[in-house]
């Protein structure tokens, strides 16, 4: 897993218990269960959240990013940070894991990654929120984020399903 100093921190505070399914809400589980397809370009994206309509993307990573990338369900937790990090980092986790193992069944191999990122949010910016996105790594192009280690401005990992082990 590679994570910036603030991701970091907060998985050292996450207690280790072991991630479950019951830790990704249902309409997210249900995007997991709907697996894997490639768009006519190539890209590799979750088959739940495809549009109907195509639109034209600059390059696959683009397209992967753009079908691939929601906000993590926060509407039912406290709004204290103290008191949402945990289950809110616990659902990003989760959800990441269970759509890189659908990712492997789907195509063979572990060229998926997840992109978790917590972030302050909401109308005032006061309000953690986070986001989950998947793309594929292709050396020909930049990477969706260049230099995860450096990001300040949130708490950020990147995941691939070697990374699972010791969260189940």
């Amino acid at each position: 897993m590679r994570s910036n100093e603030k991701m970091s921190r907060l998985l050292a505070e996450l207690p280790a218990e072991e991630l479950t399914d019951r830790d990704v809400p249902p309409m997210f589980h249900e995007v997991a269960a709907e697996g894997w397809s490639y768009t006519p370009n190539g890209a590799r994206v979750l088959s739940g959240p495809v549009p109907e309509f195509t639109s034209s993307y600059f390059d696959v990573l683009q397209e992967e990013t753009s079908i691939n990338g929601r906000g993590m369900i926060d509407h039912d937790l406290p709004p204290a940070e103290s008191e949402r990090t945990g289950p809110l980092l616990r659902r990003c986790l989760a959800y990441a894991f269970s759509c890189l193992v659908e990712a492997e069944r789907k195509f063979g191999d572990r060229e998926v990654r997840s992109y978790v990122i917590l972030s302050m949010g909401g109308v005032d910016d006061d309000l953690l929120t986070a986001t989950v996105t998947f793309c594929t790594h292709d050396p020909n192009v930049d990477p969706y984020i260049r230099d995860v280690e450096g990001v300040q401005d949130a708490a950020v990992a990147e995941l691939t399903l070697d990374d699972r082990e010791g969260w189940y």
